[in-house]
């Protein structure tokens, strides 16, 4: 922010003002005077031009572990990356959309244990895109679910639902029958911080079998209600949060979690967000937000990932 002087007629008249860069540049600006104010006036003022740019541009989104000067950057980035995404012919569209996939897929299965390059990624996309039925290969067939669950997301109407959510699950895990795909759990859950390898249980323990449908319709309720009320980063990062919490699955509800970040953000017209792309600060994150029950280091890191990224 910066003081402008203007002249008019022969007086002199300050404005505080702001140039945000979004689709075009744009100036904000508040007056202030014939007088720059005192700094206790000043400060006020500063704030009085923070709370016009957050209500230009994001209206009456709540916001709890975030500022508003967060989330104001995160709305340029957003409105830049569709100024860009709007110039891009369909060869451009396709290519990134194959890239986003790809990629997505990648970090998401070797997270989990899922001995997978990139190429076999790749090489699952494009038997999507062939729809090819019969594949030999086990860890293919894994990431092709996945690519199969992240198109159900993406062409699922805004909010979300218990069935939704079943069906997400049952797509995704078709390939382990073992683990009751698209069936809630029937035992307790245990966290590991490497689940796959059973290294260590966190400081926490999901809830009880008996309690996990209430848990889900309160969770399914929340979204729903805050989706238009709370701001995307937020929202996003407390749903994957808060159903991981819940861990209503026998397995893969780090992935479904995952899906359903990115369901939060395509709902709010947000591009894809590759949230475990920098692993071990991902896992770094999630568990002390889940461990030490605080939600606040959980949507930082979302909010940081946003802006390193898009």
């Amino acid at each position: 922010m910066g003081i402008r002087k203007k002249i008019v007629k022969g007086n002199e008249y300050y404005y505080l003002e702001e140039t945000l860069r979004l689709e075009t540049p744009k100036v904000y600006s508040i007056f202030l005077g014939k007088k720059i104010p005192d700094e206790i006036n000043l400060k006020r003022k500063r704030q009085e031009l923070l709370d016009k740019i957050y209500g230009s541009l994001l209206g009456k989104q709540k916001f709890l572990y975030v500022t508003r000067e967060q989330l104001i950057e995160v709305e340029k980035r957003k409105r830049r990356f569709a100024v860009k995404f709007k110039k891009l012919g369909k060869a451009k569209l396709d290519e990134k959309e194959e890239v986003d996939t790809v990629n997505f897929v990648y970090t998401t299965l070797t997270t989990e244990g899922v001995p997978i390059t990139k190429e076999d990624a790749g090489l699952a996309y494009k038997f999507d895109q062939k729809n090819i039925k019969t594949i030999r290969d086990e860890n293919l067939r894994v990431a092709l679910d996945m690519i199969k669950g992240l198109r159900y997301v993406k062409e699922s109407k805004k909010g979300i639902t218990e069935d939704f959510i079943l069906k997400l699950h049952q797509i995704i895990m078709d390939e382990y029958k073992e683990k009751n795909p698209g069936t809630f759990r029937k035992e307790q859950a245990y966290i590991y911080l490497k689940s796959y390898e059973k290294a260590e249980e966190i400081r926490f323990r999901p809830p009880t079998p008996d309690v996990l449908h209430n848990k889900l319709r309160e969770l399914v309720e929340w979204y729903n209600t805050s989706l238009g009320n709370l701001n995307a980063i937020e929202l996003a990062a407390l749903l994957h949060l808060r159903f991981y919490m819940i861990h209503p699955f026998k397995d893969g509800n780090k992935r479904v979690s995952r899906l359903l970040f990115n369901k939060a953000f395509l709902d709010f017209g947000y591009p894809m967000l590759n949230i475990s792309k920098d692993t071990d600060k991902y896992f770094d994150a999630l568990i002390s937000s889940v461990e030490n029950k605080d939600e606040k280091p959980f949507v930082q890191f979302v909010f940081e990932q946003f802006i390193k990224y898009v």
